[in-house]
């Protein structure tokens, strides 16, 4: 089990504000060389028309969690409006070209197509105890305070179950996350 926090996290600049790389897979990939298999980030859209980067043979999952998002996909079919309010999911390809409306901060998972992510979002309140089972590859803590054996996890933080095993924790302030099983 691998607790990140933002001391590990990596902020860069893009044309519509900021995006913060969570955590990349394999580590020792890179986003500017496109030679990773997932990816999961957030970012901060402070323009209130974006374009989205291209990720030809890569999926994408995005969630906003601050904000409503208005995307516009152009594909081989033509044209794909959605409307996706705060903590819905959408989920689109990375090769169409991508506009959006609306300044947001959002949750990303982007991905190889070989793999069938299931991300989810739950919200937990103080005094619960969650049981996570082993399928469960990361958890982003969005908002609150977990503990697990002792250790302490304030948001934002990531946590990799590298080890792909059950574990248990309790929620300190109530909490959201976003759960996912890849």
């Amino acid at each position: 089990m691998k607790v990140l926090t933002a001391a590990h996290f990596q902020v860069s600049s893009w044309s519509g504000g900021t995006t913060t790389q969570l955590y990349i897979f394999p580590e020792e990939a890179s986003l500017e060389e496109r030679n990773f298999d997932w990816r999961i980030s957030s970012a901060v859209i402070e323009t209130e028309e974006s374009e989205f980067s291209s990720f030809e043979g890569y999926e994408r999952i995005l969630i906003p969690l601050k904000g409503h998002l208005e995307m516009e996909h152009l594909t081989e079919n033509g044209i794909l409006k959605q409307s996706v309010r705060v903590f819905e999911l959408a989920r689109f390809s990375g090769s169409w070209k991508t506009t959006g409306k609306g300044k947001l901060t959002d949750f990303n998972l982007i991905f190889k197509p070989d793999y069938t992510p299931v991300v989810s979002v739950h919200s937990f309140e103080a005094g619960e105890r969650i049981t996570w089972e082993q399928h469960v590859a990361a958890i982003y803590l969005h908002q609150g305070v977990l503990e697990q054996d002792g250790q302490r996890s304030e948001a934002p933080a990531f946590i990799l179950n590298d080890e792909r095993m059950d574990f248990v924790c309790s929620v300190s302030e109530a909490a959201r996350l976003i759960i996912i099983s890849i």
